[in-house]
């Protein structure tokens, strides 16, 4: 809160929103995001309600056996060839789809068009065409955005901690721990992120979170650098020799004096990690290094694409929205660089 209520901040921030094509971007991709997040209500072949001889029933949010509504197996149904059956129509059954009736790992075969094969071209039903298994196309690009948003936002989160902690400690303390800390670092730095992931993998195997830990590993690096260098710089301050003087305990004066202050301009570079993070999931699917199937991903879908050239869509609809992404979190980074330069700048109309 004190880091909103902060009146400098309170200055940038109202300078950011005059940077309109910076402002507008940050509200799409917030938009889409919080909305991705309730895509099983918006986007699945589980109906959001079902009505069965009186009963009413949320197969959206809690299992059902067939068994409930008339069937005679203990396992899930599948809800759209149980509302064609006799049984089920005849005690009144009923079911409400959410707007868009397609599973992300549903092979919709039945709603292709008469004569086409999968991957099938965009029709009516299926906005942009389906992959190579009769996967709808917009779903797995909905559901493949909530996943490289929801990637790249934990990553942020571990590199801003592990950079503020390790470059802090390395800026305040100098001396042999910034010595010691800055050789390990570069150890570090040495290590191909490429080959890392393959040797994870293989001890490991391919998932979110190995995925998660592998990259969070090395991604810090670059910020522990910048953050080092404004812990030498504010250490020098008046307002830390102020808190010496006055019996502060070193972990106090990084908590509460140094790290907010090297924070603040920090803003700056989150979205330019996002577009790193993105990017670099896309191209880890792509090249079947990523996250592992039946996950929905965009890279994985190019691929599919790659290798059925005559398959336009599957090229064309996932590449425009990780051009659409990358484009809009650039722009945030650039409001962000123009609201934090303490320089005055030309204001966007």
């Amino acid at each position: 809160m004190k880091f909103l209520n902060n009146p400098a901040n309170q200055r940038k921030w109202r300078k950011f929103k005059t940077n309109k094509r910076a402002y507008y971007s940050l509200l799409i991709l917030t938009f889409t995001y919080v909305l991705s997040l309730f895509s099983p209500i918006l986007i699945g072949n589980k109906p959001l309600l079902v009505l069965y001889k009186g009963s009413v029933s949320f197969p959206i949010f809690f299992f059902y056996p067939e068994s409930k509504f008339g069937g005679e197996n203990l396992t899930e149904p599948n809800y759209k060839k149980l509302k064609l059956q006799d049984y089920f129509q005849n005690n009144g059954g009923k079911m409400w789809f959410p707007p868009v009736p397609f599973g992300v790992n549903e092979d919709n075969l039945e709603s292709l068009e008469e004569g086409s094969n999968p991957p099938s071209k965009p029709s009516y039903s299926h906005w942009m065409g389906t992959d190579d298994r009769g996967r709808d196309v917009f779903t797995r690009i909905i559901y493949g955005y909530r996943l490289a948003m929801t990637f790249s936002l934990i990553l942020i989160f571990v590199e801003i901690i592990l950079a503020s902690f390790i470059g802090g400690i390395q800026g305040y303390f100098v001396g042999r721990l910034d010595l010691y800390l800055q050789r390990v670092i570069e150890i570090l730095s040495a290590i191909p992120f490429l080959y890392l992931i393959l040797i994870m993998g293989a001890f490991f195997g391919r998932g979110f979170l190995v995925l998660i830990i592998t990259y969070g590993s090395l991604s810090w690096i670059g910020l522990s650098y910048y953050m080092r260098g404004e812990f030498l710089k504010l250490r020098k301050q008046q307002f830390v020799d102020a808190a010496k003087t006055l019996g502060a305990s070193s972990t106090s004066i990084i908590l509460k004096h140094l790290l907010p202050n090297a924070l603040t301009p920090l803003v700056t570079f989150l979205p330019f990690i996002l577009i790193s993070a993105i990017s670099i999931l896309s191209a880890l699917d792509f090249l079947g290094y990523g996250i592992p199937a039946p996950n929905p991903s965009w890279g994985e879908l190019i691929g599919q694409g790659r290798e059925r050239l005559t398959a336009w869509w599957l090229i064309t609809f996932p590449s425009i929205a990780l051009f659409l992404t990358i484009l809009f979190s650039a722009f945030v980074g650039e409001g962000l660089r123009d609201a934090f330069d303490p320089k005055d700048k030309v204001r966007y109309e």
